[in-house]
């Protein structure tokens, strides 16, 4: 067998991705505060973008119903030669005018207003070793209530065995439950304590409702969850109406209260768009201003008579700024082409509420703005719409279909869903529904569902089973 070299010409197709398509897709994926995050970055390094303090050139402007004429033409010159790749033309995929409001709020300085709604929350932990740090004055409690503190975990119980600990240290234990009574007077209410029962004691103890007839409760919270106010009475020897007053002032207690502490900060929802109803009882789709940022092209750097490589830099960054105003004019658009169309399928909801959510699929929204599916999945991703209903994922209105009775009409898994919770709670809590007589009262609607079904959609809404649901009188 011989060895040998040869050139041969092969002729294949693939699919490449321009690092132009990349950052329009990235784009398209983020949501609001993301969004603002990377511009904020791209400010920065790029000399040739602004954020319109200093009145260069024009942005990308807001979307609305109303949309009269190309703006792209009037944008920035740039290498915008590799544009292929998403569902609509650079040239016809923009049609409003910009405005100079569109951007981000300022609120006077060089700080934007999603910059000011960053807050650092404060930690469980740190919110009791301020109070141990006023309560206990000497070293040694100072010590055993830091011992505490590390042992009390997010929802606010602790753990740890108090006679192994003092075992441990060489302390007699009424030592160091001293050192806990003082840890358990601290705020948040109820924290400190060793389980369920305990922490209520606390916050009943708080509030000077501790009386021995709420103590036998407490020590029966079992009964408490089926809600036997018979067998409470009985034991209690009270009024079964005086036992439910009392049931019900221990239900309005925290079960955790550390977790209003110590969460990481949750992002803040900004939605993109927002729905409103004109004169004429249309519903209008326009994208929310706070929601877009303000980047505009800044040509005062720009110098003909450089050379080399100051030259290629120049170049880059102004081709990557042009590219950055038009991937958010896409973003927008596609955002705004989404929820409108969104908004035409789900009329019903728009109008009657939840009860009204049509099946819905990716594939029919994306046939109804001609794009591909992969598109409608990436811009209704972590987006939000603001609605007089209130503000909902774009998601939100996409469901599954339940079949009716008769066959020839679907129903949307969120409809159901509201329905089951609407039967609920209207129910007798003496003789609660059944799954499967909720089954056929939503079979006498049209609904055909299975009892698994209903009671898989009971537990994602947190509807307790019947036994736990029946109050015993």
């Amino acid at each position: 067998m011989t060895i040998s070299q040869r050139l041969d010409l092969r002729q294949q197709q693939s699919l490449v991705m321009t690092p132009q398509l990349q950052l329009a897709i990235k784009l398209l994926q983020m949501n609001a505060l993301d969004l603002q995050t990377f511009i904020a970055a791209e400010l920065m390094e790029n000399p040739f973008l602004s954020d319109g303090t200093e009145g260069e050139e024009q942005a990308a402007a807001p979307v609305s119903d109303e949309m009269p004429a190309d703006t792209l033409s009037g944008m920035a010159e740039g290498d915008t030669s590799h544009t292929d790749g998403l569902d609509v033309d650079w040239d016809t995929m923009y049609d409003s005018p910009a405005q100079q409001g569109s951007g981000a709020a300022h609120d006077g300085d060089d700080v934007t207003s999603w910059e000011n709604n960053v807050t650092t929350e404060k930690t469980l932990r740190s919110h009791l070793e301020e109070q141990l740090g006023v309560a206990c004055k000497h070293p040694k409690e100072r010590f055993l209530g830091m011992l505490i503190i590390d042992a009390i975990n997010d929802s606010g119980y602790l753990q740890m065995d108090v006679a192994q600990t003092a075992k441990q240290l060489g302390l007699p234990e009424a030592e160091l439950e001293r050192v806990l009574k003082i840890v358990q007077s601290f705020d948040p209410v109820g924290v400190g304590a060793r389980n369920l029962a305990e922490c209520l004691r606390i916050q009943l103890e708080a509030r000077k409702q501790l009386t021995p007839a709420t103590l036998v409760v407490l020590d029966n919270l079992d009964l408490l969850a089926r809600q036997d106010f018979v067998k409470l009475a009985r034991i209690t020897e009270l009024e079964v109406e005086r036992i439910q007053m009392i049931c019900d002032n221990i239900k309005s207690l925290t079960p955790k209260p550390g977790l209003q502490y110590g969460r990481a900060v949750a992002n803040e929802i900004v939605p993109e768009v927002i729905i409103t109803k004109d004169a004429q009882g249309e519903w209008k789709v326009e994208l929310n201003a706070e929601a877009m940022p303000k980047v505009l092209l800044n040509k005062q750097y720009s110098n003909t008579n450089l050379k080399g490589s100051d030259k290629n830099f120049q170049n880059d960054k102004v081709a990557r700024a042009n590219w950055l105003l038009k991937s958010l004019e896409q973003r927008a658009k596609t955002i705004f082409r989404t929820a409108k169309a969104i908004v035409e399928l789900q009329s019903d909801f728009f109008n009657h509420g939840v009860e009204g959510l049509k099946p819905m699929t990716l594939k029919v929204v994306a046939d109804r703005i001609e794009m591909h599916e992969s598109t409608i999945s990436r811009v209704t991703t972590g987006k939000y719409m603001q609605t007089p209903l209130g503000v909902f994922e774009f998601k939100y209105f996409f469901s599954s279909a339940i079949n009716t009775t008769g066959g020839s009409v679907e129903v949307a898994s969120e409809s159901v869903k509201h329905m089951i919770k609407k039967l609920v709670a209207t129910e007798d809590a003496r003789k609660p529904l059944s799954d499967e007589k909720i089954v056929a009262l939503l079979k006498n609607e049209g609904v055909d569902i299975a009892r698994r079904t209903v009671a898989k959609y009971r537990e994602a809404l947190g509807i307790l089973p019947t036994s736990q649901r029946r109050i015993r009188v």
